[in-house]
């Protein structure tokens, strides 16, 4: 049985932005599945884009963190947004930066907190999730959260030398 680890989501604010949170977005094992892989990321760029999410009324960006006995460490970030007010929608998108902490159930429980926001806070019905048909670890996250698998847009991203399917995944509040 793993040890379970107490998480937190924590909305971020650009002094939060730390030389750790920028090697993971450059970094190729981290971002391999998101358009983040894309591109080249400095402290200061990702110091504004976190601030446009603070000041967004859409979107949310979230900081994963967990508690252990001696300090709380931020290991990842969940975004929930945009948000549609209108139809009570929302997508939702997430990484574990920290490679200590991948696979051990942090991911399901940051998910299920988005959740939680996004019924208590927002008052959403829906949420869904875009995955790359190759990224089997977030495909199982999904439907570890009861997400379903509704829809397929075939051959929608490149993906080293090959095309491949963007899955889209939702979850009924």
């Amino acid at each position: 049985m793993k040890n379970k680890l107490k998480t937190l989501l924590v909305e971020l604010n650009p002094k939060m932005v730390t030389k750790k949170y920028a090697l993971w977005m450059n970094s190729r094992k981290i971002v391999n599945f998101t358009e983040q892989r894309f591109k080249k990321h400095s402290i200061v760029g990702i110091r504004e884009f976190v601030k446009s999410k603070k000041i967004s009324k859409t979107e949310f960006l979230y900081g994963i963190y967990i508690e252990l006995p001696s300090d709380t460490i931020h290991v990842g970030n969940i975004k929930l947004g945009p948000i549609n007010f209108k139809h009570k929608t929302a997508e939702v998108s997430y990484f574990i930066g920290d490679f200590k902490f991948q696979n051990k159930g942090i991911g399901t429980q940051a998910i299920q907190e988005a959740i939680y926001i996004a019924k208590k806070k927002f008052n959403l019905k829906k949420i869904t999730a875009g995955v790359y048909s190759n990224n089997i670890f977030s495909k199982k996250l999904l439907l570890k959260n009861k997400f379903k698998l509704e829809g397929t847009l075939e051959k929608q991203f490149q993906y080293g030398n090959k095309r491949v399917d963007k899955l889209i995944y939702g979850k009924v509040l």
